[in-house]
């Protein structure tokens, strides 16, 4: 596997410095962390999702609009599956997208030693559960009955601490677990430990594991500018379609706005990763 280039780490560092920093000066309360949410997920996070078709038209031959509109309506039928799953058994819905989560987010290890990507792929949704377990259970309380949620923050806590002890039992006893990879993961949990659980999410989807896939991704794709131009025009329509999704479930349902932005771009997120985690990992086979 190629090494993963020096200046996404170093541009992820200042990013944890930075944003550490800010919390020392700044304390924002929860609702404007969820409405920042939003618009920073849309903006630097969505684009790389949004390469999905270019990807798509790199392994099969989507010849023609029926080609495109076959791969759409197995995309679009897959996204939907996974929100009537969270609309009809939404606990069973929200540990099944933490566990998905984990394992995509370790592929942004993938050039490192084998320990390295698992311990990062847990450490990603296990470290703020360990450092606020209590603010996790409350935000997952958006997403599913509160026992589930308390169930789910417990469960990311304890596959935080085994994720934190085995990296740091790698870094002791094994020297080529030492380099990058590790560096980034001791970052993950530095910022998990100073920020809030969704100010480190934030900090780690849009600054380093969206610009890794899309650099990965842009890379490895023939027609990069035809790439771009469509990711943008994906990215908008999914941000104009979640903006009147919140719009909705606020004005019909009464629930609270930062409620109902929560719900959309993780129930969403969820919904998105999975033909996404698909299209990667078959991406990713085809180069190896």
């Amino acid at each position: 596997m190629t090494a993963q280039p020096r200046w996404q780490t170093i541009l992820f560092a200042g990013a944890v410095t930075l944003a550490i920093s800010a919390a020392i000066v700044i304390d924002l309360d929860q609702t404007l962390q969820i409405l920042l949410l939003a618009p920073l997920v849309a903006i630097l996070g969505l684009p790389h999702g949004a390469l999905d078709l270019p990807i798509a038209e790199a392994l099969w031959p989507l010849d023609g609009w029926r080609g495109k509109l076959r791969f759409a309506l197995c995309y679009l039928g897959l996204v939907a599956a996974v929100i009537g799953l969270w609309l009809v058994a939404p606990g069973l819905a929200l540990l099944a997208f933490l566990a998905y989560s984990a394992l995509h987010f370790a592929d942004d290890w993938q050039g490192a030693a084998a320990p390295l990507r698992w311990t990062g792929g847990l450490a990603t949704v296990g470290a703020p559960a360990l450092c606020h377990r209590a603010e996790v259970a409350d935000l997952f309380g958006y997403l599913a009955q509160p026992a589930a949620a308390g169930f789910a923050a417990g469960a990311l806590a304890v596959a935080g601490a085994g994720a934190l002890l085995a990296l740091l039992a790698a870094l002791v006893l094994k020297r080529h677990c030492h380099g990058r990879a590790a560096l980034e993961q001791l970052l993950l949990w530095a910022a998990a430990l100073v920020l809030s659980p969704l100010v480190y999410f934030i900090l780690y989807f849009c600054t380093l594991h969206a610009i890794r896939h899309f650099t990965s991704a842009i890379t490895s794709i023939e027609r990069r500018r035809r790439a771009i131009i469509t990711a943008a025009g994906l990215s908008t329509i999914v941000i104009v379609a979640a903006a009147l999704t919140a719009f909705h479930l606020q004005t019909e349902s009464l629930v609270a706005l930062d409620q109902a932005v929560f719900q959309v771009v993780f129930i969403g997120l969820a919904a998105l990763t999975v033909p996404h985690m698909i299209l990667v990992d078959r991406f990713h086979r085809r180069q190896a």
